[in-house]
Order: structure tokens, then sequence, then C-alpha cells
């Protein structure tokens, strides 16, 4: 009698289905979206033989790693391996821009994102750095470093770099396709000028995950294939890392928008008492008129409020507390107070302040008293002083002593020579 052994696809093809189906489960059980397959997911499988013997179908064999030939009772033993650890980071600046800063800021802030990309819970190390100068971004070159600078990860308390909330130095445990926010916060330094820039850098390093609110150890990657969970390193470079490093950067910057503030002072003589306005002389009883003008150059990147200027007043000269113009002859220049001089204002107006360049819904110029009565000009003692403050107050787009790019605030005083 013949033997004969038949394999019966077609029962073959449902019990490999079935089993194939059940790996299926078992791998959609560990995906993370884009992450694929979790690491340490263990992936089984086992086949089955049908086969015939004289025509008369026999008991089916399932398969084992070492082999398996008894049919029936005895059982296989699936065949297995589990899925390996990718390492992938992704770091990406915030807003394709860079982040205007003036000059003597402190804790100016650029955000980046963390993405995890890898298939693993893993830690991150963080590392804020300076480019070198001459380093180009977002059409401005590096001319300056930002000091004191530091990395860390928003804290989810509340949207946006808050010092006492995200104090976290590392992102810890972020899951498969998990993002985390990360700010690097530099200092600013004073005196820097407007449009300088400085590149800063943030580099991601994939450390082990595993113990909470603690950073991990450093990963090395699995060399020869290994029976447990090995280690592959499949991150892109960045902008300042190489390729497979378990690591990726980007980069962000500051560009300085700052004011670009000329203080001019000005003399011209009004008048003496010899010679009225005609080819007047510096000599004593004569008035001549102090002018001081602040500008904000048409190209600064910035508006400056103004707080205060201050001008102590020559020892030789005495205030003219009318601001007078000259008119009414020798006998009328006289500065001092009950002088016949004709004031260009009112009696006791010594100050006077426009703006030019602006688009101030107020009336300018403004004529103030010498008096400490809150309108921003006052004489102390022999000090003028000027807050720009009340003086320019705020008023349509404007904030109170706000000069704008391409603006000049000019405040006017008269002294008499002693």
């Amino acid at each position: 009698m013949t033997s004969t052994v038949a394999l019966s696809p077609l029962w073959g093809r449902l019990r490999q289905a079935a089993a194939v189906f059940g790996v299926l489960l078992v791998a959609w059980s560990g995906l993370a979206g884009a992450a694929g397959t979790a690491s340490s997911t263990s992936i089984a499988n086992r086949s089955s033989l049908t086969y015939s013997v004289g025509g008369i179908a026999q008991t089916l064999i399932e398969s084992s790693p070492t082999g398996n030939s008894t049919p029936g009772a005895t059982l296989g033993a699936d065949t297995t391996f589990v899925v390996d650890n990718k390492v992938d980071v992704l770091v990406t600046e915030g807003n394709s821009t860079f982040t205007s800063v003036s000059p003597g800021q402190l804790a100016a802030v650029t955000t980046f994102t963390v993405t995890n990309q890898g298939n693993t819970t893993q830690d991150f190390a963080l590392a804020a750095a300076n480019l070198a100068s001459g380093a180009i971004l977002f059409g401005g070159t590096d001319n300056f470093d930002g000091t004191s600078c530091s990395a860390f990860r928003e804290s989810g308390a509340t949207a946006g770099y808050q010092a006492a909330q995200d104090t976290a130095t590392f992102v810890d445990e972020l899951a498969a396709d998990g993002t985390a926010t990360v700010y690097v916060v530099c200092n600013i330094p004073a005196g820097q000028a407007n449009g300088s820039n400085a590149v800063v850098s943030l580099t991601a390093t994939a450390r082990a995950g595993g113990a909470a609110a603690s950073l991990g150890a450093a990963l090395t990657e699995t060399g020869a294939n290994t029976a447990g969970v090995d280690i592959v390193f499949a991150d892109d470079a960045g902008t300042d890392d190489a390729n497979r490093d378990a690591a990726h950067s980007a980069r962000d910057a500051y560009r300085v928008v700052a004011a670009a503030l000329t203080v001019t002072k000005t003399v011209a003589l009004v008048c003496d008492p010899l010679n009225s306005i005609t080819n007047p002389k510096n000599i004593p009883g004569a008035v001549v008129r102090w002018t001081v003008t602040v500008s904000n150059a048409a190209g600064a990147g910035a508006s400056a409020t103004l707080t205060q200027v201050s001008d102590a007043l020559n020892a030789n000269s005495t205030f003219d507390p009318d601001l007078i113009t000259g008119a009414g002859g020798a006998a009328g220049c006289e500065g001092l107070a009950g002088g016949a001089g004709t004031p260009e204002s009112a009696n006791g107006s010594g100050f006077k302040l426009d703006v030019t360049g602006d688009t101030r819904p107020g009336t300018y110029p403004k004529f103030f008293t010498t008096a400490n009565d809150n309108d921003g000009a006052d004489l102390n003692g022999a000090t003028v002083e000027i807050d720009y403050g009340p003086a320019m107050p705020a008023e349509g787009t404007y904030t109170a002593g706000e000069l704008k790019a391409g603006e000049s605030v000019v405040v006017y005083f008269n002294v008499t020579i002693n």
C-alpha cells in the first residue's frame, strides 16, 4: 500500500489567515499613530499543516521554533520576536520668524516644539546654544550673543513662558507621537543697535524613559541584532547635529527692534537790553533760548517711551518764567519776573513743548507753567525737568510719552544772562 502526503492549500491558508489576523490584532494594539508599533511588543505566529495519506485526511501539524512533527495531541508553539526601539526626535522652531527684542531685555523667549517620532516613551535632554557670528536666519546675520541662555519645558499650567511655572530643564516621559513645547530663554545685552541679530539653537537628545521626574540615561545604539529590544537611531540631521545621533536641532533668532534716539540741544539769542532783537549779543541782561530736541529716527524699529529730561541751569543764568520773544524794544528784553518782555504765550508759562512728524490728535505746541502742578514741566530750584508722560499723554494710538519712529519732541525755555 502506498502512502500519499498531500497538502491542503485551502485549509492551510485559512489557518494561516487566522494566525495572521491574530498578529494584526497584536500589532494594532501596540500602534502609537505614525510612530508605529510600540517597542517591546511581542509579535507571535504559528503555521498549521494539513495533509492526507492514501486519500485520507490526517490530523494537522502545527509548527514550532524547533520543528514539530507530531500531529494531533501535540500542539505546536508560536514563533515570536519583539519590536525594537526606534529612536526618532524632531525639533521645530515655533513661528518661522525672528523674535523681536529690546536692548537690555531680560528673559527674552523663543519657542520650539519637540516631537517624539519614535515608538517608545523617552526622556529628552535639552541644550540651548548661541551660534557663531555670521550665521544667517530670517534675513538677519548673527552679530551678538544672548546671555544666560537656558531651555525650559512648558509645564501646561499657564500657556506661554512663565518663569515660576516652566522650570523643567528636560522633557520627561514623552510618549510616542507626543509633543512638548520648549522655550529658549536668553537675556539681551544692553546697547545693541536696531536690527542686530542673535541666532540660537535648541538640541533635544533622546534619553532612556521609564523613571518619572528623572532624566534617563544616555542611549547607545545596538550593534548586532539580539533577541531583546534593540535600540536603533532613526533621526535625521538637524541644523546643528548629525544624522542618526539620537538628537535633533533647530534654530531661532532674536532681532533687536530698538528706538534710535538723538538728543540735541541748541541755543539762540532772543534779545539783549541794548540792541533788542537787532544783532543781539551775549551780554549780561540778554535773553537766550535753549532748545532740547529728542528725535526717533525714521528707520527706527520701535517707539520709545520717554520718561524725563532734566537740565541743571548754569549759575550764571536765570530762568525766564515768561518765555519772552524779545518784542517790545530794548527796554522789554528782560526775562526776570515782573519784566516788560512780551511772553510767547502768557506770563508764567515758561515752557513750550512741540511734537513734529506725528499724528497725535492733541493740540501742539503746548505751554506749561513752572509750578509743580503735574503738567509735566517743572522748575525745581535751578533744574528744569520735563516729564514726558503727563506732557505727552495717551491719546489716539499713542501711549503716554510715546515717540514713534520719524518723530521729534522739542522743548523750549529761556534764560537771562546774569
